[in-house]
């Protein structure tokens, strides 16, 4: 099941190796980059050219190719938290 598919999330491969299937939610593919369910934007590029938001709970049929886009809503600390420390 799922092999020879791949997908790209953020522009990186991922295959049946990293747990890719057939059909995975937007929780699952923003999980391949370690971003929370209750922290995540998940997108998937339309034939258009657009991106189309996905919910966490939704259903994807990934097709070999296929663009997904996670990111996070928000994001803590970094280099502004530091800066303001000084």
């Amino acid at each position: 099941m799922g092999e020879g598919l791949h997908v790209f999330v953020n522009r990186r491969r991922f295959d049946g190796a990293h747990g890719i299937l057939p059909r995975m939610t937007g929780e699952s593919l923003a999980a391949l980059l370690g971003v929370p369910a209750d922290n995540a934007v998940v997108e998937i590029a339309t034939e258009a050219g657009d991106w189309r938001e996905i919910g966490m709970s939704d259903i994807v049929d990934l097709q070999t190719g296929m663009q997904v886009l996670v990111t996070r809503q928000f994001v803590m600390g970094g280099r502004g938290d530091r800066e303001a420390a000084r």
